[in-house]
């Protein structure tokens, strides 16, 4: 199964967030047993939800201090939940995948 989660350098994140209204952002490192399991459970949502118009997008943190920095970024997994441009909700650490989208619905508001 290819990814469907997309991944993103710093140059185009902002174009990808404004191609897309809603965005699930996944803040992530290779060397991060948690942040596999949290990239998995996006996987299976964002294949579920593929035709919809949310963007699944993945940040390595190593490759991307800035976006870290901008964002502030300091614990791994962290999960941003965007909507027209803002963040609505976060999760850092692990969660379910009920959390997940439990916090996707306030996008759909």
């Amino acid at each position: 199964m290819s990814s469907s989660l997309v991944k993103i350098q710093e140059k185009n994140f902002n174009e990808l967030l404004r191609s897309r209204k809603k965005g699930v952002i996944l803040f992530e490192a290779s060397w991060c047993a948690a942040c596999k399991i949290i990239g998995e459970i996006l996987e299976e949502i964002s294949e579920a939800l593929k035709d919809s118009e949310i963007v699944f997008v993945s940040v390595d943190v190593a490759k991307n201090p800035g976006l870290c920095s901008r964002m502030g970024v300091m614990s791994l997994p962290n999960l941003f939940f965007l909507k027209n441009g803002r963040v609505l909700d976060q999760i850092i650490g692990t969660t379910s995948k009920k959390e997940i989208l439990e916090k996707m619905e306030k996008l759909k508001k």
